[in-house]
């Protein structure tokens, strides 16, 4: 064997390579959106070479896509399910969100995606997740529709929270505190 073939790294299945660059879009587009974020970074975070990042996705904005989908799916199998399980869906559903919400770079990629919405074709995707995410909290039993817009509504209160820090670091005359937990 070649000593450049003994120093390549094992092949990895697409799916993991896949997973593996979805990751690091995560982290890079949840920090810098997408405008900021590199796809230089995330194919070296990912372990492979620029050109082959774009084997895999297309485009910039298509890998953001994808990045928010991920963050959609993460929502739906951890907290949609969750509710949809559950005797009492809101309270399963709270639960979850305050165990989701710990995930920054989930949370901030969520936020981007609201950011990104200048663009028609991530704001169809955001008003697709948002309304699916909606209507399934509407649907769920015991649950009408000012339940369900309440339930968004103080999702997305903790979420900021959440990003700000403010349910970990003190605020000047604890304003963070009452802003979470005042309504």
């Amino acid at each position: 064997m070649s000593e450049s073939a003994s120093r390549r790294r094992p092949r990895v299945a697409a799916q993991q390579r896949r997973e593996d660059v979805l990751a690091a879009a995560l982290r890079e587009f949840s920090q810098k959106g997408l405008h900021g974020g590199s796809t230089t970074t995330i194919a070296a975070e990912a372990g492979l070479s620029h050109p082959n990042l774009f084997r895999l996705f297309s485009t910039k904005k298509e890998l953001f896509i994808a990045a928010l989908q991920q963050v959609f799916a993460t929502i739906e199998r951890e907290m949609i399910q969750r509710g949809t399980a559950a005797e009492a869906p809101l309270p399963a559903m709270e639960a979850a969100w305050g165990e989701l919400i710990a995930d920054h770079d989930l949370m901030s990629m969520y936020l981007q995606g609201y950011a990104a919405c200048h663009d028609p074709d991530i704001r169809a995707v955001m008003q697709r997740a948002t309304r699916a995410i909606f209507e399934r909290v509407e649907r769920m039993p015991g649950v009408d529709a000012g339940q369900a817009h309440r339930f968004f509504a103080e999702g997305l209160i903790f979420m900021v929270g959440a990003v700000m820090k403010l349910d970990s670091e003190p605020t000047e005359e604890d304003w963070g505190a009452r802003f979470l937990f005042s309504g």
